[in-house]
């Protein structure tokens, strides 16, 4: 996992840890019905209990691997669609209907954290928890002075591809040369990390607003203000970005902020699951908003047709002519992601 060749670290070797939380949905995708995900080639279902916690199982029943999630939930009893064999929040069987008494095979259970909208689960190896990181948190995500909207989208590309993408923004005046018209975002930013994360900033002085930022924040289209852009890698699971808007005109007044969570779940290795959640403190009146998750709507789904372009060039392997990839100073912060990413592994080996 040390090289950086994209054919080795897409194509051919697993490139995510199991020792990890992991976003398996959005709290309120989770209820008392049976939710099936494919997360980390693991088959899991979730439900929530009657006491409101969600447990998560495999979703395969140990007597003959029917997918749990094809039965029913009775209580907080899971019982298979197959032959009716019932297994608790904990995956213990407790009923076999064409036996006396119960046997002592278990479905495998993954513990689970909610924390703010997501939910998040551990498919590795129970006892490595405790050295193991926490699931990121994000206080705006329930901060009440921001409007908040996610969604998802199942993307057929490795995880990675969309991690390095959130941090070199220098694709925004070609993927999304006509969405969202940021033409200013040409040189690379500063990068800073701390080991297990990396981040990056640019500042823009008295640059013209792009429509869309204009539109949101009340001023004519081209208006000269000042922007901060930051992300930051949190985990292999999480990555943040925000960006802070200032009136040069008016320094002594707060900046306008806005934010965004890009969770991905690798499905396997070339396919993911992708959960955002945006939020602003400006423009929070909810016809807005929908504009604004229509234009992001539109500008996640620029980037998943070139990250499943890239998928499918790398997964068949570079080109005899070709010697894989080569890099540029705009893409130090996904390097360092790489880099961070391989080491999650190392430990994991």
């Amino acid at each position: 996992m040390a090289t950086l060749n994209i054919a080795e670290s897409i194509a051919e070797t697993r490139n995510y840890p199991y020792n990890c939380w992991w976003v398996a949905g959005f709290g309120n995708e989770v209820g008392r019905s049976l939710l099936a995900r494919w997360l980390l080639d693991t088959p899991v279902v979730l439900f929530r209990q009657q006491d409101g916690t969600v447990a998560a199982l495999e979703d395969r029943c140990p007597h003959r691997q029917a997918p749990l999630s094809l039965g029913r939930l009775r209580g907080d009893t899971v019982e298979c669609g197959y032959h009716g064999i019932c297994f608790d929040a904990t995956g213990r069987c407790v009923r076999v209907p064409s036996a006396d008494a119960a046997p002592s095979f278990s479905a495998r259970h993954f513990p689970v954290k909610e924390v703010g909208p997501f939910v998040w689960v551990w498919l590795g190896d129970a006892s490595m928890i405790g050295s193991a990181p926490p699931p990121p948190e994000l206080p705006w995500m329930t901060d009440p002075t921001f409007a908040t909207r996610s969604g998802q989208m199942e993307i057929s590309a490795n995880y990675m591809l969309l991690k390095e993408n959130v941090l070199d923004l220098t694709h925004f005046g070609y993927v999304h040369a006509s969405t969202f018209q940021i033409e200013d975002w040409t040189n690379p930013p500063e990068v800073s990390g701390d080991g297990e994360t990396v981040g990056y900033r640019q500042r823009f002085v008295n640059k013209p607003l792009a429509p869309g930022y204009a539109m949101s924040l009340g001023v004519p289209p081209g208006t000269p203000w000042n922007r901060e852009h930051r992300g930051s890698f949190l985990s292999p699971a999480l990555q943040e970005g925000c960006v802070d808007f200032q009136d040069p005109s008016q320094p002594e007044r707060a900046p306008a902020r806005f934010r965004v969570a890009h969770a991905t779940t690798p499905v396997d290795q070339s396919h993911m699951l992708y959960f955002w959640v945006i939020a602003r403190d400006f423009a929070t009146v909810p016809e807005a908003m929908d504009h604004l998750v229509g234009a992001i709507r539109t500008g996640f789904d620029e980037d998943r047709v070139v990250l499943e372009a890239i998928q499918a060039q790398s997964s068949r392997g570079p080109r005899r002519v070709s010697t894989g990839e080569r890099s540029v100073k705009a893409d130090a912060a996904g390097i360092q992601a790489r880099r961070i990413v391989a080491r999650w592994m190392e430990r994991e080996v």
